[in-house]
């Protein structure tokens, strides 16, 4: 995939900024496309199985927005007879493929960034207030314990990273019509976060996943209108 992700004509933009997802998007390309074709997303950070993940989480946001979505099938049989590698697929081979497939758009994208790192703070507790030491939470596991009479907690802190960067290319121009990434990759929980931290990184990123699919619809969508 070649450098040039941002890449956008200056004219007849549109950008959105969701709770997850940063949005570049041409509204008069959008109202000529009905069919897209998603062609394998790329990454040097996560497997196979997350970019195959991620790539239909975008496939379901574009059926969402009304959008005609080529059989994956399909394409890994073209892409496959073709002898292009998922790692060497640049732009004009991808809008080629596209083309052959009679889309009017290529989606491509590339996992930049997926990792969990874990570390324990110390954290002192106050003398007054709802978060001062209380006994009744103490399990005696050595999570709280008392230094010069002030009351400490071990604290396990939980920070995601998660960076997807999507680009949705015209086969009619061969400009880009939409640029879609993560707002915020880096996101950091603690105990406190209590049901909203997520239980390991498949789950955080399936979060965001979900709400980026969601994002694309209502760009598209709005775009349309």
């Amino acid at each position: 995939m070649r450098n040039n992700l941002f890449f956008l004509p200056a004219m007849a933009l549109v950008l959105f900024s969701c709770s997850t997802s940063k949005i570049s998007i041409r509204k008069e390309a959008v109202k000529q496309l009905k069919t897209a074709a998603i062609m394998p997303f790329t990454s040097a950070v996560a497997s196979e199985k997350v970019t195959r993940e991620s790539s239909e989480m975008f496939r379901s946001g574009l059926i969402a927005a009304g959008i005609q979505v080529v059989e994956r099938e399909k394409i890994d049989k073209l892409l496959k007879e073709k002898a292009l590698a998922q790692t060497g697929l640049i732009d004009n081979k991808a809008i080629e493929a596209g083309q052959f497939l009679g889309a009017e758009g290529t989606m491509l994208g590339e996992i930049t960034a997926h990792e969990l790192k874990s570390h324990e703070a110390t954290i002192e507790l106050p003398d007054d207030g709802p978060h001062k030491y209380d006994a009744r939470n103490d399990r005696g596991d050595g999570t709280y314990f008392q230094r010069n009479k002030k009351w400490f907690k071990k604290e396990k802190t939980d920070t995601f990273e998660f960076q997807i960067v999507v680009r949705l290319i015209s086969n009619i121009d061969s400009q880009t019509i939409l640029t879609l990434q993560t707002e915020y990759p880096v996101r950091t929980y603690t105990s406190a976060d209590g049901s909203l931290r997520p239980a390991n990184l498949d789950q955080f990123r399936a979060q965001v996943l979900a709400q980026m699919s969601k994002d694309i619809e209502k760009a598209l969508r709005e775009a349309r209108e």
